[in-house]
């Protein structure tokens, strides 16, 4: 009991192959590649770079300016004692100019009564 015809086999009831069909890519979009977007890279790069340098310029200009700076304050602590010493040296002359004429000023009688007499 086979499913199969028994007798001879018809050679047109056989499919035969014919034509050779080439695959066609699959198409996204209108057809055409993505296109690079070249600035939007050179941006990526720039950034990436600039990550990488940002650290290392800090520091030279870190060391660069350590000297200039480290200078720049000795000179206005410097002056700035120059500048409170001459202050503190006006104030106390007039502070002592006033004690001196305020004592002055007093009436002998006042003068007096501080001294044993």
């Amino acid at each position: 009991m086979s499913a199969l015809p028994q007798g001879p086999v018809s050679t047109r009831a056989v499919p035969t192959l014919t034509k050779v069909v080439q695959p066609t890519p699959t198409v996204v979009g209108d057809g055409a590649p993505p296109a690079l977007d070249e600035a939007r890279i050179i941006e990526q790069v720039l950034a990436s770079l600039q990550h990488q340098i940002d650290p290392q310029l800090a520091a030279q200009v870190q060391a660069a300016m350590a000297p200039a700076l480290a200078q720049a304050i000795e000179r206005l602590l410097h002056e700035t004692r120059q500048s409170m010493a001459r202050h503190l040296h006006e104030q106390v002359a007039r502070l002592v100019a006033d004690a001196v004429a305020r004592a002055l000023a007093e009436t002998p009688a006042e003068r007096g009564t501080g001294l044993a007499g």
